[in-house]
This record gives structure tokens, sequence and C-alpha cells, in this order.
């Protein structure tokens, strides 16, 4: 479980892959000499196998079989793959100790290696921190021998903190380490023991990992007096067997799979979590000294872990922040504004920056300590400005949040692992919720941070009572970028324009973020990025960026341009396509081969205004027609008409999804199509006759 700030970036990056238990990387070393020798004798051996027609039993045991048939089978059974783990497996100990729980996890995974790209497999790493504390850990390499595999042991580990991107500060470790000799038909294993001093900070088991597994395990030994609970996602019927058996003073609770394929992935795909079959499992309740102590199990206990996190905060008010809180107030006529001015002095005066430190990860800092230091993650943004509302009379709540990154809902899982993101609620009436993430630095009074749209949100009504209240999607109509702009003939094939784009909602909050401190060298190729249509002959020859920090108004970009080599010439005919900007308009979905779903950051609408002056001695024989298609998740409207001299074309695209299913990628390939062919109608003018 990573605490809430470990999730939130000061600006957008790019999604981590998902989760492994190895991480594939490129190899770092040289394999010696006796694992080369015996890659070669094996490969030997393969060939002169097929040859000899060897039949492989299917069903043996990894231990039960000898090395080449073993290697056989599975290059049968997997024949793209590189490498296939025998053996994925957890066992899990719960122990009571005093008046705490806790627990030991031994975590065993067995790979045999198929190909000979498996080697970028060869680094490993395994991770731990404050919350699972890593107590011992041995690796080896398994060389085929004639009838068994003869180990050679990993003795070099490196420990280090594991410092990730926007993390000032993080206590996690990772032992870092590489296997020896790795080829085909070798087996690498690991084999570590990790204790979590707090059974409610547990992660879970994935049944599937990237590359396939023959056999994934799952084992938690519990005693009698300790209740435990799980839930399923993305688990199909009949995929994981389920045992339970009694032993002594404990109960064994025991989940396998067998054959599990690879998981899938694709671009612009949800977290693993989203797809990937995982099973999740916590504490309700324990015996500690002769008392029941509840743990975990619905959203009151976990509100009641919470609660005592923020439960000594701010006991003394910090003057100078009272100044600067006295001080935004001055003029102001409403608690909306007053809301709307704290919000964004917070945004504009500290600096998102994580530090994670064990349960630092959870504890804001106190809001004197975060406006004195004028930096702060999450939860510290989210308790200064609830401060700061406080001394300026205003009720507000702190807020826990699951980021779209989580797929999960308070009232299916209240553990830990249901949110990562901390803010502030305002109620500006009963019932009426404003959503403030201080983190989002473009994010305008009113609108929710995008990346929270559609989540629970967990309020501290007071120290005892909360309450769980759902973040509203954002309609396409708020996120809008406006490009209007005029063009003419520029010689016999080009164009040359001027227009005005305008960015507003997360359209503008998405290109602040990239537009913020740039150099004027990338600042030009950006704003080029933004603008640039029809061809790679497109020439920004100026421009202008205004309200880059204004949140009330839109973000808008002016330019001029130049475009080479467009127009079409043929005799006395000229076709001008005034479809400069063809957005989606390769962006087909092939259900045979994309099996995930696609995320979308919010929705949003596009619009285009183009007038195209009808230059002397030409008259327009062709108008294309005006054409319009749409489902739930894609549509547009294009529209074409005659002023005078002029052609106006107005064109609207807009996208209304945030996952977008492979059940609906039929449907938005209808309307792909639709808006392909209407992308090809192009303008006809003729010369006049004299």
């Amino acid at each position: 479980m990573a605490p809430w700030s470990a999730k939130k970036p000061s600006a957008p990056v790019k999604k981590p892959a998902p989760p492994c238990t190895t991480t594939p990387r490129a190899n770092r070393f040289a394999p010696i000499f006796t694992g080369i020798r015996t890659y070669m004798k094996l490969a030997n051996l393969c060939r002169w196998a097929v040859v000899l027609g060897v039949v492989v039993g299917i069903g043996r045991t990894a231990r039960a079989q000898q090395p080449l048939q073993q290697l056989m089978q599975l290059k049968q059974q997997y024949p793209t793959e590189k490498a296939v783990y025998l053996d994925y497996r957890q066992e899990i100990t719960v122990e009571l100790k005093g008046d705490s729980v806790q627990v030991l996890a031994r975590h065993h995974y067995d790979m045999l290696h198929l190909a000979a790209q498996s080697d970028m497999y060869a680094p490993d790493q395994v991770y731990s921190s404050h919350f699972n504390r890593l107590q011992k850990i041995e690796a080896r390499t398994l060389l085929p021998a004639t009838n068994d595999y003869k180990a050679l042991k990993v003795t070099e580990f490196k420990d280090k903190f594991e410092i990730r991107p926007g993390i000032f500060f993080d206590d996690a470790r990772s032992v870092s380490f590489t296997y020896p000799a790795v080829a085909p038909g070798v087996r690498t294993v690991c084999d570590y023991t990790v204790r979590h001093p707090d059974a409610r900070f547990l992660n879970p088991f994935y049944f599937a990992s990237y590359v396939p597994i023959r056999h994934a395990e799952l084992v938690i030994t519990a005693p009698r007096t300790v209740r435990l609970n799980t839930k399923q996602f993305n688990i199909p019927a009949g995929m994981v067997a389920q045992a339970k058996q009694e032993k002594g003073s404990n109960i064994i609770y025991r989940w396998t799979a067998e054959n599990i394929p690879a998981a899938a992935r694709e671009s612009d795909a949800p977290e693993s979590s989203y797809y990937v079959p995982h099973l999740v499992y916590f504490l309700e309740e324990a015996q500690l000294n002769g008392q029941s102590r509840k743990l975990l199990g619905g959203v009151p206990e976990l509100y009641s872990l919470y609660s005592g996190f923020v439960s000594n905060l701010d006991k003394q008010e910090a003057p100078a922040l009272r100044r600067v809180v006295d001080s935004l107030l001055v003029g102001a006529r409403t608690e909306p504004e007053k809301v709307a001015r704290i919000y964004y002095w917070v945004q504009d005066h500290v600096r998102y920056i994580a530090f994670e430190n064990g349960l630092r990860g959870f504890i804001p800092h106190d809001a004197g300590r975060v406006y004195a230091s004028r930096y702060g993650d999450c939860k510290d943004m989210a308790n200064l400005l609830h401060e700061m509302l406080r001394m300026a009379g205003v009720k507000s709540y702190r807020t826990w949040i699951g980021t779209r990154d989580l797929p999960y809902h308070y009232a299916e899982l209240a553990t830990p692992g249901v949110d990562n993101h901390m803010i502030t609620t305002y109620e500006p009436s009963p019932g009426q919720y404003v959503f403030l993430d201080a983190t989002s630095k473009y994010t305008p009074y009113g609108m929710p941070s995008s990346m929270i749209q559609g989540k629970d949100a967990l309020l501290a009504l007071d120290g005892k009572n909360c309450k769980v209240v759902s973040v509203p999607v954002m309609e396409r109509q708020r996120s809008r970028t406006v490009d209007s702009s005029v063009v003419v003939l520029d010689g016999s094939t080009g164009l040359r324009g001027t227009g005005r784009l305008a960015f507003s909602g997360y359209s503008k909050v998405h290109q602040s973020y990239a537009l913020d401190g740039l150099n004027p060298t990338d600042e030009a190729k950006l704003v080029k990025n933004l603008v640039e249509r029809g061809n790679n002959k497109f020439f920004v020859d100026k421009y202008a960026v205004h309200h880059l920090d204004t949140r009330d108004q839109p973000l808008l970009v002016d330019y001029e341009y130049r475009l080479q080599d467009y127009v079409q010439r043929l005799d006395d005919e000229v076709y001008v396509n005034l479809n400069l900007d063809q957005s989606y308009a390769s962006d087909r979905l092939d259900p045979a081969k994309r099996t995930l779903a696609r995320t979308n950051d919010y929705y949003h609408t596009t619009r285009t205004r183009t007038e195209f002056e009808v230059p002397a001695g030409y008259e327009v024989t062709y108008l294309p027609t005006n054409v319009e298609g749409q489902d739930q998740m894609l549509g547009f409207s294009i529209r074409y008409e005659r002023k005078g001299n002029k052609i106006i074309q107005e064109k609207e695209v807009f996208v209304n999804y945030l996952l977008l299913e492979p059940a609906q990628f039929s449907k938005w390939n209808s309307v792909v199509d639709k808006l392909n062919a209407a992308y090809r109608d192009a303008l006809i003018l003729k010369r006049k006759k004299a």
C-alpha cells in the first residue's frame, strides 16, 4: 500500500507500468561460461528431441519432470512467450504479538526461461518500506543437468533507497540483484520474507503477471481468533479454487489457480487492478489480550483509522497564517469568493513535494508548518486549505479519495487500498459540494481535478462521523478547445492564415501544465504542435500566449502560419480541403488486436471555425455537404456556409468517455469511419471564364 502522496505528481506524468513481481530490464551482464555451455548443450538436445519425436507427459509438476522434458512441453504450450512462472506463491502468516496484529509474508517465485530474449528478466528487485520490512532474501539460478538442476546462488545484493518521480523523500527501499547464467532452459528462483508490522496495510495478491503462470497460490494461516475477509476482483468463475482447513488453533485458507496467461499490456489502458485477476485480503477483527479489537471491515473502521491520523493537528493557530487569511478576505463579498481566493492562494504559494516516511505518508503536517516551509504533499496542502478556511469562518472537510488509478469504491472495499489521495471539500449548501484539490495548480474553482472525477470521496464531518459522496464527472462543454482562423491562398499550392486557440476547463489545465516554465525554444515547439495542421510543411510565423496564469479566463494562443504544398490543382480547378485538422482520423480500434479498455482524462469538445476567402477570379463549383454522426462516446458535425466571397466551415468534435470498453469499439469505429469520409470532402473552385 503506497501512502497517498506517492500517487500524486505535481504535473501530469506518464503512467507507470503495471506492477509486477519482476521488473523487466535490459540485460547488464555477460553470462558466465557455465551458462553458455549449458545453453549450447540444451539447444542441441532440443533439436535431437524434435527429430526423434520425444513425447512429453503433460501435467507433471516442475519437480517431477526432467529439465529437457519440462522445457519442451512449455515451449510447445507457450510458443511466443519468453518465460513462464512455474510456481508463483505467497504464504501469509498472521501473528498476534501483544496488542498488535502482524503479518509475515513468504514469497516464492520460480521462473523457467524459454527464449533467448528472457535474459531481460535477469535483473530483479524486491521492495520494502516501513509497512513491509524485508527480513530475508535468497535467489538462485537453477542450471539444467541430466535429470535435475544444479543451483548457482546469487551472491551480490544491492540495498538502496528507491526514489520515485515526484517524491522528495521516500522510505521505500529496493534490494536489486542479477541472476547469473540466464538462458533458455534455466530456472531463476527467488525466496524472500517480509514482515508487515501493522496488519491493516497489506498488499493484494495478483493471480497474473507479465509472463504466464503455471501455478499461482496464496496461503493464509491465521489464528481462530482472527476474522479474515477477502474481496475478489476480475476473477472469472471457476478460475480460482478455494479451500479452508482447520489445524490446531489456526485456520488455513488457500487459493490456487492453474495455467494463467500473461497479463495484457496496451497503450492508454487502465491500471492493472482494473482487469488483472486479484484478491484483496484484510483482517476485520482480532482477539488481543482477551479483548476483541476491530481492525477493518467497513467505512466506520477505516475512518476510525484515518481520523486518528488528523486528530492532533493544528492545536495552536499560526499567527502568520491568520494574517494571510485576513488579507485574502478583504473585499470578498460572498463565501464562495472567499473560498476561491484561499484555494488559489494555496495553489500559487505552496509547492507540491511528496515526503514519505512510515506513517508520515498518511499524517499531514500542521498548517502553520506547511505555510512556513511553503511546500507539502497532497495531505499537507489539503490540511492547510482546511485550516485557512476555518480561519475564514468557512466550514470544510478533510477528504480522502482514490484517483482513477484505483478501481475500487468504499462500499465494496473499505481498506487503505481504496484511496491514495487527499483533498478538501467545501459545502456551500446542503448536499452541494465543491472538491478542492490544491495540488492541481491550474484547476479552477468549481471543478475537481480531472483524476478524481467519478470517484468516491470520504468526508471527515467530525472526529467520529464521516460521509461518502460521489465526485461528478464534468460535462464535455466544461472543457473546450475553440480554434478560429481566417485562411487565404498563398501562391499556387499553399495557404496562409491567422488564428486564435482558446482552451478552457481541463483542456486549459492540460496545456497550462505543458507550457509552464518552458524556455522560448521549447515553447515555440509546443505551440507549433498545438496549431499544426495540413502536412509537415506547416510553419508558425508568429504567436503569443495569453492568460496562462489567469484561471477564470481561457488560455489563448494567437498565431500566424503558412502551409505549403497543400492545395491541389487540376487544369483550371482548385481543390481546397478545409479540414486542416483531422483529429481521430486514424483512431479505429481493432477488437481483434486490442483486448483492454482505453482511458481518457476528461470529456471534451473541440470547435473549429475556418473562414476561407475565395480568391478573385474564381467561383465555387462545389460546396461540401453538411454532415454529422455521433454515438455516446464520440460525435461530430461539419457545416459549410457561403457568405459573400467567404466559405465558412463550422466543425465540432466531442469525446465523451473516461473508460472506453472493448464492447464499445464497434460503435466508436462507426463514427470514426463517418468522420473520415467527411474529412475527405473538399471545396472546389474554378477559374471564371473571361
